[in-house]
């Protein structure tokens, strides 16, 4: 029997979802390995998930024997084992190091961590991160700093199925996220349904006790869920108090034609020229998502963001090819193709 052939690349992620890696996988005709085993919070559990998660890690490496290899950081270990994989068999790797790993948006673990992300990013054959300030902390690492964003999604979503005005507020219950002011522009829109991602266990009891009636917590989602919830949106609202992070819920409004209200930085403001930026005062949010809610702009606005967002991602995928040394991708990326692996 001939061996399976050895895929270009190969993203490594340990996060509770695989969205990024599968489709910056697939773009570059690679696939995930997502590692999530054993759930739960108790510090037995996460020394246990971690444990495990290296054996597995190492042994999907192996298995599949990727070209090239990129790493999801946080957390910081997969990395190593990445890193010594690369090293074994002599492949280059990149490191894509979300804007958490640097120690911000609460993040203390990453914080005491930075050493050890300084040694990875100066091994590393280039570093993915959001936004030119984090590539020029990399640079100055001794590093190669690489702003790349997302990938095209593997779906799509047609016209807004909905019977009241329709708001999602995509989000974790993450320090950064101004979850109660959001709420509290919420109380200001009665006639608006907005509803708000995230893991129940993280949202706070009065928080979800004393939220007016045109509020929903829908808990997590997974990908069909969250599908569908943005299909049954009009709007998609992401907001950070982090100046430098650029969310994942701004694309995937770009890609599938969803009108964006988001914060009022500076890099998201460039990011994302057609959405609606507020600052997090809940009457500023409330007239942002008014505004974006009744005025679509010219008719073609969600278009002109989608073309832009392609663009974009089409120079972003070539700069990442040449840093891996993988031939040209010019052919439409496939759809992604997730290994299956230890999720929930």
């Amino acid at each position: 029997m001939r061996p399976a052939p050895r895929p270009p690349v190969v993203h490594v992620t340990w996060q509770r979802h695989a969205g990024r890696a599968a489709e910056i996988a697939g773009s570059l005709g690679g696939r995930a390995l997502h590692v999530h085993p054993l759930s739960g919070r108790s510090k037995w559990r996460v020394a246990g998930r971690y444990g495990l998660s290296v054996a597995l890690t190492a042994a999907g490496l192996v298995r599949h024997r990727p070209r090239s290899v990129i790493v999801t950081n946080p957390p910081v270990f997969p990395a190593l084992v990445v890193a010594g994989y690369a090293a074994c068999a002599r492949v280059p790797f990149a490191l894509d190091s979300h804007t958490s790993s640097f120690g911000v948006k609460g993040n203390g673990v990453a914080r005491r961590m930075l050493g050890v992300h300084r040694w990875l990013a100066r091994r590393a054959d280039t570093v993915m991160v959001a936004s030119s300030q984090w590539a020029d902390v990399v640079d100055g690492w001794g590093g190669r700093g690489l702003v790349v964003h997302e990938a095209p999604p593997g779906w799509t979503a047609g016209p807004p199925r909905t019977e009241r005005p329709t708001v999602l507020f995509v989000g974790v219950f993450a320090d950064d996220e101004p979850v109660r002011e959001v709420v509290e522009a919420a109380r200001l829109l009665p006639e608006v349904r907005v509803r708000i991602t995230g893991d129940l266990e993280r949202c706070p009891d009065d928080l979800r006790r004393s939220a007016p009636a045109n509020v929903e917590f829908t808990g997590f989602l997974g990908p069909r869920e969250y599908r569908e919830a943005v299909e049954g949106a009009d709007v998609l609202l992401t907001l950070t108090t982090e100046r430098t992070s650029v969310m994942r819920a701004g694309y995937e409004a770009a890609y599938v034609g969803r009108r964006l209200v988001v914060s009022d930085w500076p890099v998201l403001r460039e990011v994302f020229p057609h959405a609606w930026h507020t600052d997090h005062e809940p009457a500023s949010i409330a007239r942002a998502l008014e505004t974006a809610l009744r005025d679509a702009g010219d008719g073609d606005r969600e278009e002109r963001a989608r073309r832009e967002q392609t663009a974009r991602w089409d120079e972003q995928r070539s700069r990442l090819v040449d840093a891996l040394g993988l031939r040209p991708v010019g052919a439409p990326a496939r759809p992604p193709v997730p290994v299956p692996g230890t999720s929930p």
